[in-house]
């Protein structure tokens, strides 16, 4: 079959699937830069597995959009049959975006499930619901554009083909889809996400007001805004692919904002993770200063119920200062910020 000729529209098709590779390998950079920061050695072993497992997920899919582009514009440069096929994109972006994504949302429905005190039983299933079905019309969505060969939006995408190979003049053919998997996808993401941070500014917001925890009113700041700055981005995301899914459906501009939604949210959950450093900042629990020295100073043979003194040592070191209190003996204790349990 001979290849169709290079429309003039060409730039709407190649631009999206051109840029969102790029954004997705740009925020591949700031997850490894966050991965890299993170030091957290009293974690749970599952945070720990969580936060690698998806920083493996997300280099997986980082690699698949590298042959994406390879087979798009290098191998197929100039070839519009190569430019309409999927090629491997069903599988890092609806699919490997979407198991990203249910894994960091279930990470913050048990966030809120501890700061409600396991008191929102209700709203969280209900969240875990939207997660679900969402996740499961992403696997659709990708499955059916794989076994189909041909991009397919949710509603109607125009692909660029050959109604026969003695066709000398392109057309367009039209695959719809009635079940429309991008827009639950990205709907159900969405609805998430708004969950997610609407509840979580309501419970913190509660605790404050009951004066529990140790949250104070800098640190709970702190807080509300990394919220608002994370949940409201990936739905913000996930709006705008779905706006243009609704709105453009015989246009690839969907798949811009749909190839950045995985990594938007796996840097929402090590951002979460690491800027704990600057919540407890806040909180007061944190010491960054150098190490404290102190000097213990003993009585050698004390008697009950006496008392131990902290003294500054002397520059020497030495234990002069404790002279004419019997004899004593000096123990540095060096605190370090590791040590401290916030």
């Amino acid at each position: 079959m001979s290849n169709p000729p290079i429309p003039p529209d060409v730039a709407e098709i190649a631009a999206p699937m051109l840029l969102g590779a790029l954004w997705n390998w740009t925020l591949d950079s700031s997850s490894g830069e966050d991965v890299h920061s993170y030091n957290f050695p009293g974690d749970r072993t599952l945070v720990k597995l969580l936060v690698y497992s998806v920083f493996l997920a997300e280099t997986v899919q980082t690699a698949l959009t590298g042959t994406d582009l390879y087979y798009w514009f290098v191998s197929g440069f100039g070839k519009m049959d190569h430019l309409i096929s999927p090629y491997e994109s069903p599988f890092d972006v609806p699919i490997i975006g979407s198991i990203v994504t249910l894994i960091v949302q279930f990470f913050f429905v048990y966030r809120i499930w501890v700061l409600s005190r396991r008191s929102s039983w209700f709203l969280c299933l209900l969240i875990y619901l939207f997660s679900i079905v969402a996740a499961g019309a992403a696997f659709y969505g990708g499955i059916y554009t794989h076994v189909r060969d041909k991009f397919a939006s949710g509603r109607m995408l125009k692909v660029l083909a050959l109604v026969g190979p003695l066709s000398p003049q392109p057309t367009f053919l039209r695959f719809a889809n009635s079940d429309d998997p991008e827009q639950t996808w990205m709907s159900g993401n969405a609805s998430a996400d708004i969950l997610i941070a609407g509840s979580s500014l309501f419970y913190l917001e509660r605790r404050r007001r009951e004066g529990s925890g140790h949250f104070s009113d800098h640190a709970l700041s702190k807080v509300v805004r990394l919220i608002i700055e994370t949940n409201v981005l990936t739905s913000t995301v996930g709006i705008v692919t779905l706006l243009t899914v609704a709105i453009f459906p015989d246009k690839t501009w969907f798949a811009c904002p749909a190839a950045v939604l995985g990594k938007l949210y796996s840097n929402t959950l090590l951002v979460s993770l690491n800027n704990r450093i600057s919540i407890r900042e806040g909180r007061g629990a944190v010491v960054r200063s150098p190490p404290l020295t102190f000097a213990l100073t003993t009585d050698s043979q004390p008697e009950p119920g006496s008392e131990i003194e902290f003294e500054k040592p002397s520059a020497s070191g030495s234990s002069e200062d404790c002279t004419g209190r019997g004899t004593s003996r000096t123990i540095d204790i060096c605190v370090t910020r590791d040590q401290i349990v916030v």
